[in-house]
């Protein structure tokens, strides 16, 4: 206070100016003319010194690449020539520097150049006469700085690294390699050591800069810090008031003799008090310990000890407003003064009833950990990550009748488990190794002697992580699966008798196959018969009708001849008679031809699709012609029937392919939609259309009939299968059709249907046996 009192007088805010500001511009004074006069100096110098021992440095690696390359000459891998060669060519490709484009080059002691990257005409010349700028012999004074030491520095004018139009200085550093009397020679420019020492100057007076500005700034800041003092005082009695009342601690602060002189918000709070309440009285009277004398008076001995300097800690109980028993992690601390005296004394509470509660759930969750631990039929350990024995259950000790006294801390695998087996002991502690390297263990079966005899064991081993992903220990557990070793033993003799009789049967099955697949083919070409039956029956029925009318007409023009013959045997013949059995014959004859001629292309029709179907031969056909053949085959099956079939396809669409295969096709196709599809349906609609496009020639069959569930159109290919097994149906027809879609005319079938909706057949056949 008196320093503030003084220094608020002009005089004393004039001393305080001049006692900063005179040392503060001496110290700039200094510091300046170090910087310029000493340190600017020895930085050129220094640097140039560094950037002569980086030149001897690098050279000394290039050096010992050739003394690699050396040894391989003395070896005998190389020649001296191939060394040489390989030598200048890997200096030849060594670039440094700020633009990675300072170099070497090779001399030798003539002096003549060997190699200069940047200067290749140079190459293979007698140097002895080369000036510079200057008029220097540069590569004599090079040959002769290293005619005494071997190595040495020489300032020269040279080219700009890779620019031949620029000439700047440069210092080179030269050092003799004997084996091959070569000299080997690297240089920096001195423009960039300027331009670098430049830069660091540059640096050293911002720097400068930046200090003299701290120091005016401290200057300032010294000269204005004694009007800051009271202000940061408050805010430090602030801070302090802040913290102490918002602490989620109980803190009190009592004289040495226990009287209470300040209370935080948390302490009041716990007892519903204002501080003017309680402050002045002797803190065991205060409100937090009057509900028992017993706590009042231990509290009365904790205060006395921290009076004579002692730390207190305990465990006391607090009731709050509201009833609730509040457990208090309790301290007493003196504070002590310089001369040793106890000031006052700190009374602090933290409360740990969470805490507490935590402690009894843990050991009622220890104790719910150990009965399942013990109990537990399966042998159990818990293993440290190090391999040690941490715990183990009382079914694994049962089986070494051991308390676990003597496991307990020892190497997993060194216990009397895996004694007895000298295999299990290294595959036990790789186990370890592996799980304690994050590894899962799994169902690994072991096999133990016990005092009945050997057991099996499924043994796994697992490692346990912290929240922070740290390995905690390991989890060794094991299985007794004796009994299931023994079914499992059992099943595999049973296995292997069963394997036998399958053998037994699965020649059987196959006899039966091979019977079976005989038997299908018969039935197949059975089926094609009843099928060439059907279009015989059909295609009679279809020449019965034109040949009766001819047989008709024939026989009636046969009755008026025979009157005209008897007319003219009596001389009764008239000119109207004669008139009008010509008429009669005409029609007659007309009739007769029309109807002869229909049945002769029936019959044309009907061998050439027999022939197709039996033989088997390829041909080219019409594809609409060929349809209309085919149903006019089938028109008997339902001609006197309402429904009808409707044919779309290019007339000029020609086929190189097998008719046969069609004529089966489609007419189980059509029979299939007559006998299933229109089963109750008076009028129904077949539609067949035929279309090419860039890949493939698509053929569309479908009909609006009673359609199939689900489940039957994933099986209609199927041989045998049919929905009419009672009705004389075979279940051949489709499988047939499918046959010969894929293996015949090589393409593909596909159906869709739905009950209701009726069906549809989609059948795609390569363009390769089409001709459009």
């Amino acid at each position: 206070m008196g320093f503030l009192k003084k220094s608020a007088s002009p005089n004393g805010k004039s001393s305080v100016w001049l006692r900063i500001a005179i040392p503060t511009v001496v110290s700039l004074l200094l510091f300046s003319f170090v910087l310029f006069f000493v340190q600017m100096p020895a930085v050129e110098e220094a640097m140039l010194s560094q950037k002569k021992a980086s030149l001897k440095h690098m050279t000394q690696v290039a050096i010992s690449l050739l003394d690699h390359i050396r040894t391989q000459e003395k070896d005998g891998l190389i020649t001296a020539e191939e060394a040489r060669k390989k030598g200048t060519d890997i200096l030849q490709s060594l670039r440094f520097g700020p633009d990675n484009k300072d170099y070497f080059w090779v001399m030798d002691y003539s002096p003549r150049m060997i190699m200069h990257p940047y200067r290749p005409e140079m190459n293979g010349k007698e140097l002895t006469d080369y000036v510079d700028l200057q008029g220097k012999h540069l590569f004599r004074e090079m040959a002769n700085a290293t005619e005494t030491t071997g190595e040495g520095f020489v300032n020269y004018y040279w080219q700009w690294k890779d620019k031949p139009g620029t000439i700047a200085p440069k210092l080179s550093f030269v050092k003799k390699y004997d084996p091959w009397q070569w000299i080997i020679g690297t240089g920096l420019y001195l423009d960039d050591v300027e331009a670098e020492v430049a830069t660091q100057n540059r640096q050293l007076i911002m720097m400068t800069i930046g200090i003299f500005g701290i120091l005016l700034l401290l200057s300032i800041y010294s000269i204005v810090q004694s009007r800051e003092a009271g202000k940061k005082l408050q805010e430090s009695e602030n801070l302090f008031k802040g913290v102490f009342n918002n602490s989620f601690q109980l803190i009190g602060v009592l004289s040495s003799e226990g009287v209470l002189l300040k209370a935080n918000r948390t302490a009041l709070n716990v007892v519903g008090l204002s501080e003017d309440d309680i402050i002045g009285s002797y803190c065991w009277d205060a409100p937090w310990w009057n509900y028992s004398s017993d706590v009042q008076a231990h509290m009365k001995e904790m205060v006395k000890k921290a009076s004579h300097g002692e730390a207190c800690r305990d465990t006391a109980i607090h009731l709050d407003t509201d009833g609730n028993t509040l457990t208090i992690d309790l301290s007493v601390k003196p504070v002590l003064g310089v001369n040793g005296k106890v000031n006052f004394i700190i009374l602090e509470g933290r409360d740990i009833s969470a805490l507490k509660e935590a402690e009894k759930q843990l050991a009622i969750s220890e104790a719910m950990f150990r009965g399942v631990f013990d109990q537990s039929l399966h042998f159990m350990g818990v293993i440290s990550a190090d391999g040690n024995l941490i715990e183990v259950n009382k079914a694994a000790l049962n089986i070494i009748s051991s308390s676990g006294a003597g496991v307990i801390g020892k190497p997993f695998w060194e216990g009397p488990w895996w004694q007895n087996s000298k295999d299990l002991i290294p595959m036990v502690k790789d186990a370890v190794k592996r799980a304690a390297e994050g590894q899962t263990i799994r169902r690994q079966a072991i096999t133990h002697p016990s005092p009945s005899g050997f057991i099996y064991v499924d043994f796994s081993l697992h490692p346990a992580f912290g929240p922070d992903g740290k390995l905690l220990f390991l989890i060794a557990e094991g299985r007794d699966i004796t009994e299931l070793k023994m079914v499992q033993d059992q099943l595999k003799s049973l296995n292997e008798e069963l394997e036998v009789k399958v053998e037994e049967r699965t020649k059987e099955l196959s006899d039966s196959v091979n019977r079976l697949e005989s038997a299908q083919n018969q039935l197949i070409q059975s089926e094609k018969m009843a099928a060439l039956g059907d279009l015989v029956a059909g295609v009679a029925h279809e020449i019965n009708t034109p040949i009766g009318i001819s047989v008709t007409s024939i026989s009636y023009m046969e009755e008026k001849l025979r009157e005209i013959v008897e007319k003219v045997k009596n001389g009764e013949l008239r000119k109207s008679d004669l008139d009008k059995f010509i008429a009669i014959a005409v029609e007659a004859t007309k009739s007769s031809m029309l109807n002869l001629h229909r049945a002769a292309e029936l019959i044309g029709n009907f061998k050439q699709v027999a022939v197709d179907q039996t033989s088997g031969q390829k041909r080219k056909i019409n594809l609409h012609e060929y349809l209309d053949e085919i149903l006019l085959s089938l028109r008997s099956k339902y001609k006197r029937t309402q429904h009808k079939i409707t044919i779309t396809c290019p007339d000029d669409l020609f086929l190189d392919t097998w008719p046969g295969a069609f004529m089966q096709i489609f007419s189980n196709l059509i029979i299939n939609s007559l006998l299933h599809g229109f089963d109750g349906v008076e009028a129904g609609n077949i539609v067949i259309r035929a279309e090419v496009n860039d890949e493939n020639l698509v053929l569309h069959y479908s009909d609006d009939g009673n359609g199939m569930a689900e489940e039957n159109v994933s099986k209609i290919f199927e041989p045998f299968f049919t929905t009419r097994r009672g009705s004389g149906g075979t279940g051949l027809g489709m499988n047939i059709v499918y046959s010969l879609v894929t293996s015949r005319l090589g393409g593909s079938i596909s159906c869709t249907s739905g009950p209701g909706q009726g069906t549809a057949f989609i059948i795609k056949l390569p363009l390769n046996i089409i001709e459009v």
